[in-house]
């Protein structure tokens, strides 16, 4: 009853964060400060169809204490349980782990990397003590990324282009719609509920953060996204609102990365030099619109630049 509780009132504070959203009372930014949330108030999770979680906790790269949240996808099965991206780190994914017991009784059977970035796999040796027989999936680039790495889990089963496996009768479609945010991107759809989660491919009101990405090609991925034509679009970052608001704001994502993109092959026309992100004149010179006010905008600008003049400069990994 205790948890059933907290599940309830968890439930109506989402629901008035959403109903804030549509009166237009917080600014287009996942920072956790926007909607009035501190750390306290994860992890979270809230169903998004029958037996379909989004499971939120935090994440905090910007040395100036910018704070968002990184989202997991716990799909339940009467055969067991499917998780889409882990968390950060150990205490992220014990966390991660107690929540998915209070959820269901089920054991994990697969573990999908959606993004083998530190803040999506830091707390997997948790999870893998928790359910030793789970099974991992990746691209072949995130398990070379993830041995380099030197993540404790690695993953067993590789999915070059799609994957579909049918666990307690729910169908799961693994999706490797190609490069974007990390270079070895999945996205998980499942057909019957029309959900799709597309992990740190869709950064929802975050600063396209570039880092390890693929910039054009991150456009080319959303479109595939976008064309799915789901009924709800989970991004890896960002708040979890009506499903109306998730998939308006995936093209936006989209035209964030294209107004980057458009931004920084003008400023490298003009000569403005960005050696690295450190060293990099043209950041500051940068116009990036409404979106300079996006989540973690501070440190991703200099490395979105670093990254398109990588990219512009033919520099970028094959």
């Amino acid at each position: 009853m205790r948890t059933l509780g907290v599940v309830l009132a968890l439930a109506s504070a989402l629901a008035l964060s959403s109903g804030a959203i549509a009166a237009g009372k917080f600014p287009k930014s996942a920072d956790i400060k926007v909607r009035n949330l501190t750390e306290k108030d994860f992890p979270r999770w809230q169903q998004i169809v029958p037996n379909v979680y989004a499971y939120e906790d935090t994440h905090s790269p910007d040395p100036s204490g910018g704070v968002i949240n990184t989202v997991s996808l716990i799909v339940v099965t009467p055969a067991g349980t499917v998780l889409v991206d882990g968390q950060g780190d150990s205490m992220d994914g014990t966390r991660l782990v107690e929540s998915i017991k209070k959820i269901t009784p089920q054991p994990l059977k697969y573990v999908v990397v959606g993004s083998d970035h530190i803040d999506h796999v830091g707390g997997n040796p948790e999870i893998k003590a928790a359910w030793p027989g789970a099974i991992w999936v990746a691209t072949p680039a995130s398990k070379a990324t993830m041995e380099r790495n030197k993540n404790a889990v690695l993953p067993a089963e590789l999915v070059n282009d799609k994957r579909v496996m049918t666990v307690g009768g729910t169908e799961i479609h693994v999706l490797n719609l190609g490069r974007a945010h990390t270079g070895g991107d999945l996205a998980v759809y499942l057909p019957a509920t029309k959900v799709l989660f597309l992990g740190e491919i869709y950064l929802r009101d975050v600063f396209p953060a570039m880092r390890s990405a693929f910039p054009t090609e991150w456009i080319a991925t959303l479109k595939k996204a976008e064309a799915l034509n789901a009924e709800w679009n989970i991004p890896g970052h960002g708040f979890i609102d009506s499903k109306e608001e998730l998939k308006a704001d995936l093209p936006e994502s989209r035209k964030a990365i294209e107004a980057v993109i458009a931004e920084v092959n003008r400023l490298h026309k003009t000569g403005a030099k960005c050696e690295s992100p450190q060293n990099c004149e043209a950041a500051k010179q940068a116009n990036f619109g409404p979106y300079k006010d996006w989540a973690l905008s501070g440190s991703q600008i200099p490395l979105a630049v670093a990254k398109v003049y990588q990219e512009i400069e033919g520099k970028l990994p094959k």
